[in-house]
């Protein structure tokens, strides 16, 4: 599959953290055609240093985060062409708050899943980033894996991550 870039879709990338989403945007070349959750918490605040005694994302800073992101999608649908949302998506009430919210701009919603590589390939990932702000303890890749898995997600156009194509420029 190829995405037209000037064509009115909002891609959500799903997949746990350590799943390879922000590193495909960057391989594709998309960072500037993205929305990043991580990228405005840390326009919120600094990281934050844990009781374990490891900085991480400020994740206080989320809802704040959010509201930020649908503010930055509404303005690049008014604008026009594909956004890439990067945040995990495996929670159906966010999928179904931004397919909502894509449809009243005239947007499609695709979703590129990282899914398939599975929670174990993405804890060895995460492992790779302890001592990091980027690493997010085992047990939330558990509970967020855990809510993905129930998600009725049928009614939305999905696709593996491996069979999408660079995007095409106009």
């Amino acid at each position: 599959m190829q995405i037209n870039m000037k064509d009115k879709i909002v891609v959500l990338l799903r997949g746990v953290p350590g799943s390879g989403k922000s590193t495909w945007l960057r391989d594709h070349n998309l960072e500037d055609y993205s929305i990043s959750l991580d990228k405005l918490r840390l326009m919120l605040s600094n990281p934050v240093m844990t009781e374990q005694g490891y900085y991480e994302i400020n994740q206080e800073v989320s809802d704040t985060a959010w509201k930020m992101a649908y503010e930055c999608l509404k303005s690049r649908m008014k604008n026009g062409g594909v956004t890439f949302f990067d945040a995990t998506f495996m929670n159906e009430y966010l999928v179904n708050y931004v397919k909502n919210l894509a449809q009243d701009y005239g947007y499609t919603i695709l979703i590129i899943d990282f899914t398939s590589i599975g929670l174990a390939e993405a804890k060895r990932r995460n492992e790779t980033r302890r001592g990091t702000i980027r690493y997010v303890p085992e047990h939330i890749l558990d509970q967020m894996w855990a809510e993905g898995a129930t998600m009725n997600l049928q009614h939305i156009p999905l696709v593996d991550y491996t069979q999408v194509e660079a995007p095409s420029f106009p």
